[in-house]
């Protein structure tokens, strides 16, 4: 038997962007709908951070997330088996009022919402499915996993140490030595794919930030009898990176024999590193723009300022790394830990406006 396993779709994401919401949904639609039918795959896994907004919903992602992602499923037959994230619940120390109860338990027969912690047969595997840990059920669910019987555990954990996104660790959180018994952890939350040891963060289904530029993105299937772990990689990119370099290469017949409709809708950073030619520079641009992308960033990696190299701001880094690097640079903070993590959450909570 197989199961498909989602986590971390943030429906609303980017202040319910309806660019990214209908680069959510195409996923659903072009990818993992069919994926479940042409597989007979009727189960499946949601780790948590189903919506993006904490505090409200805007009506017309609703109606979409209902219309387009909840009924078929339901008309598929498929059963959606969920646990609330941090972003799925009001209050930061309570899962007691979530947007998965409040707009969608009570509403779809399929959709099986577990606000604690549970054990589930599907085949011949049991699993454990574990809610967002707070304050209020920290010692309940800590008794739980010490006793569950349950193989692989499945949950939205922040665990000490895992990258939040590429080269940046949280620092705090649960040690990942609690769950050290189990044959395998599956879990949301942190957004890039990584593993260690038995831990899996799966990683978002598609892009969210420019973050995700390199990152792989898609979705997993477990086998229950193997207990094997396959990942489905979404070809589709919201964000994209274009190297130019006229001293290089020949730009034209690079743009000639380019595929720009990839390019639509979406957003894309040039990295100049030579440009000899202004107009087949502008000439790229034009074609670009043609595709009706959203946002174009330029960087000139090579411009002659009178600075000496090594005092130049790298510019392919990215903002976190030059805040946290200034941090580690501030002697006087004692809790240097603790600021960065405060950072990376205001941080991320403003790429999300």
């Amino acid at each position: 038997m197989n199961i498909a396993i989602l986590n971390d779709s943030h429906f609303g994401a980017r202040s319910d962007n309806q660019l990214f919401l209908d680069y959510f949904i195409d996923f659903f639609e072009n990818q993992f709908f069919p994926y479940l039918r042409e597989n007979n795959i009727t189960d499946v896994l949601h780790l948590g951070d189903f919506m993006d907004r904490r505090k409200f919903v805007n009506f017309n992602t609703l109606g979409l997330v209902r219309n387009r992602i909840l009924t078929p499923l339901e008309e598929m037959g498929v059963s959606m088996h969920i646990v609330p994230g941090n972003h799925d619940t009001y209050y930061r120390n309570t899962n007691d009022l979530n947007s998965l109860r409040e707009l969608f338990a009570d509403r779809y027969p399929n959709f099986h919402l577990y606000e604690e912690p549970v054990e589930l047969e599907f085949g011949s595997l049991r699993l454990a499915m574990v809610p967002w840990i707070n304050k209020q059920n920290h010692d309940s669910i800590m008794e739980f996993l010490s006793n569950t019987k349950a193989p692989i555990v499945c949950g939205h954990f922040e665990l000490d140490g895992y990258e939040v996104m590429r080269g940046h660790r949280f620092e705090g959180g649960m040690s990942d030595k609690q769950l050290s018994r189990f044959e395998m952890v599956l879990s949301g939350h942190f957004h890039n794919k990584s593993s260690r040891n038995n831990v899996y963060y799966l990683g978002t289904q598609y892009q969210i930030t420019f973050h995700d530029l390199h990152e792989k993105k898609g979705f997993h299937v477990l086998d229950t009898e193997t207990r094997s772990l396959e990942y489905i990689e979404n070809p589709r990119r919201m964000f994209h990176q274009i190297i130019y370099d006229d001293e290089k290469m020949n730009i034209q017949d690079v743009i000639e024999s380019m595929d720009f409709s990839s390019y639509a809708n979406s957003f894309i950073k040039i990295l100049v590193m030579n440009k000899k030619s202004p107009y087949t520079f502008d000439r790229l641009l034009d074609k670009l723009y043609e595709q009706n992308v959203q946002n174009i960033t330029i960087v000139e990696e090579n411009i002659d300022t009178g600075i000496d190299e090594e005092d130049i701001l790298d510019m392919a880094q990215d903002t976190l790394t030059i805040i946290n690097k200034e941090v580690d640079g501030m002697e006087s903070l004692s809790d240097k830990s603790g600021v960065k993590n405060l950072i990376r959450e205001l941080y991320l909570e403003a790429l999300s406006q």
